[in-house]
């Protein structure tokens, strides 16, 4: 993938025609350096806001540019680009943000992100977490955070999903990381289950080892048993049975005489709703005047037609409210009825409950059968814990087996893509000594054997102080390095913000141009830079002017003041919040 042109649908925005290949860079100058106003400055001109409007037209999320609509209300933006020989073309409105037309084609972001992510990476399937929206940044930066870390080109929610891009995009197997995951996932849910036993009052002295779970169900079965034979012997008054029968009876009696009772009010309520219902009024006069506002007339025979209807209708709705009323008059005395007989079957029902109630038998009786009962669920619940406690056991040892072969099977790895790592580890190696030199560097990809769920140990190594410098001059580094020697991708270019020179001292600046001059002459890779008009005058100064014009001059692609707002990027003044 290559990028050709940003433009808008306002004639105020400077369109951005880029070099296919090689170098470009948009300038950002003063248009008089030395004026000492606050408000004049590089910043502000649009070159950050050109990566944003990039990222705009490659489906990044609607709710990243909620200031970014509001404010350019009808602005509507196109990115060409090229992956192969097929061109492409991605618009997007601020006006209607959640859809992007692709060569024509309208299609949701998730669609369109689907898509490109078909074009440009080979993601296998069967592993999550990769995706063309979380791999983009790695070639185009979105923001400030993005340059904090070579490894996070966008701030991503845990450690395990960084390692998983970086190992994507440099080649290395991605079933391995996502079998180390999957098993350290399924033993921290194997542990949080067992912590939840640890929280049950039954099971909390056996995790404690103050009781043992065999001798406690044993006991449990004898003193089951003994209730058991107590329960069958037990003997209850001469009539208590045939009471308790005679009870059980009527309170069948009752429930399905309370159900029709309730089936019957209800049908009351629907009926009362029913007459509520009142008929629209002044029916002919509203068809008359929606008529009229038509200018179209009735005739008098017309007219005495739909009078006739009206009155017809009436005579309809009269008789529909005289049959609702009687139908409720005589479901009002059936409950009647039915709730007579209800209270009588009512009163026999407490009189026999109470006459049970009152023996001293059925309370033993009860109390009894409830122990038993607690008894035995506390027996199951041991067993059931014992069961799943050896199950857990079991488990856990097979992952730890598991975990230790993997890790065996990622070093004999490792090992076989010792070629393909060293290509990786020199390519940045021989980068970072033309900064650097007399400092010892490379890229180190290890087997992580930890308690965690990362598979690959990968790290961008510079061994000198921890400036800035250094870590741009990192990420610059890893960032070409995944350019031209990563797998799994069809991306042609890389795009950095001026931020990354920050901080680069002076002649290592220079050192970068001549890198980029050299790495992308005669290659199809696209280098595109934003950068400032006081980085280019550090640079100049270091180059002299054959060397500048060659790099700099003749690849400047476009060139964005402070003067005035006709000069900066959107050709307006307008102020967006979004970060």
């Amino acid at each position: 993938m290559q990028l050709i042109k940003v433009s808008a649908n306002k004639s105020s925005f400077k369109t951005v025609h880029f070099n296919k290949s090689g170098l470009n860079f948009i300038v950002a100058k003063q248009k008089d350096v030395k004026s000492k106003n606050v408000g004049k400055t590089y910043n502000g001109v649009g070159k950050s806001l050109l990566i944003n409007i990039i990222h705009f037209c490659l489906g990044s999320k609607t709710k990243n540019y909620t200031s970014f609509c509001e404010k350019l209300p009808d602005w509507e933006f196109s990115l060409e680009f090229v992956i192969g020989e097929k061109s492409y073309t991605a618009t997007r409105s601020t006006a209607n943000p959640n859809r992007i037309h692709l060569n024509g084609e309208e299609l949701t972001l998730t669609k369109f992100n689907t898509k490109m992510e078909e074009l440009c990476f080979q993601i296998p399937d069967g592993v999550g977490n990769l995706s063309f929206r979380s791999l983009l940044p790695f070639f185009i930066r979105p923001n400030k955070k993005s340059y904090v870390s070579f490894d996070e080109a966008l701030t991503t929610p845990n450690p395990y999903q960084k390692m998983l891009y970086n190992a994507f995009l440099l080649g290395l197997d991605v079933f391995l990381a996502k079998k180390k995951h999957n098993l350290k996932k399924e033993q921290d849910r194997i542990k949080d289950l067992e912590r939840n036993f640890k929280r049950d009052d039954l099971l909390r002295d056996f995790f404690s080892g103050q009781k043992d779970v065999s001798l406690t169900i044993d006991d449990l079965d004898e003193q089951i048993e003994k209730l058991e034979n107590s329960l069958g012997n037990f003997k209850v008054a001469d009539d208590y049975y045939e009471v308790q029968l005679e009870a059980d009876k009527i309170e069948r009696k009752l429930f399905q005489l309370n159900n029709k009772i309730i089936l019957l009010k209800n049908n009351v309520l629907s009926i009362e709703s029913s007459l509520k219902i009142k008929p629209s009024k002044g029916n002919l006069d509203e068809i008359e005047k929606v008529y009229e506002e038509a200018n179209v007339h009735f005739s008098d025979s017309l007219t005495k037609t739909l009078s006739d209807l009206e009155s017809f209708y009436e005579k309809l709705v009269t008789s529909r409210k005289r049959r609702l009323i009687e139908q409720k008059n005589k479901l009002e005395s059936e409950i009647d009825e039915k709730s007579t007989a209800a209270q009588k079957l009512q009163s026999e029902f407490d009189n026999l409950m109470k006459y049970l109630g009152d023996h001293e038998a059925l309370d033993v009786f009860v109390a009894l059968s409830e122990k038993a009962s607690n008894l035995k669920s506390s027996r199951e619940n041991l067993k059931k814990y014992q069961v799943l406690q050896a199950e857990y056991k079991e488990k856990l040892r097979e992952i730890e087996k598991d975990q230790i072969e993997q890790s065996e099977i990622t070093d004999e790895y490792l090992k076989e893509m010792n070629t393909e790592i060293g290509e990786l580890r020199n390519y940045f190696r021989n980068l970072v000594k033309r900064f650097y030199p007399h400092s010892v560097a490379g890229l180190t990809i290890e087997s992580n054997d930890g308690d965690n769920l990362q598979r690959f140990n990968i790290d961008a190594k510079i061994e000198s102080d921890n400036s800035d410098g250094i870590n741009n001059v990192k990420i610059f580094c890893y960032d070409l390095t995944v350019l031209f020697k990563g797998q799994n991708h069809n991306m042609n270019f890389v795009f950095h913000d001026s931020r990354l020179f920050d901080g680069i001292d002076e002649r290592q600046k220079a050192e970068l141009m001549k890198v980029l001059s050299e790495q992308f002459s005669n290659t199809d890779k696209q280098y595109i830079a934003s950068v400032n008009q006081n980085q280019l005058t550090e640079i100049y100064n270091i180059l002299g002017d054959e060397l500048y014009k060659i790099i700099i001059e003749d690849n400047t692609v476009l060139v964005l003041t402070d003067e005035d707002p006709s000069e900066k990027l959107l050709g307006i003044l307008v102020d967006i919040e979004d970060k």
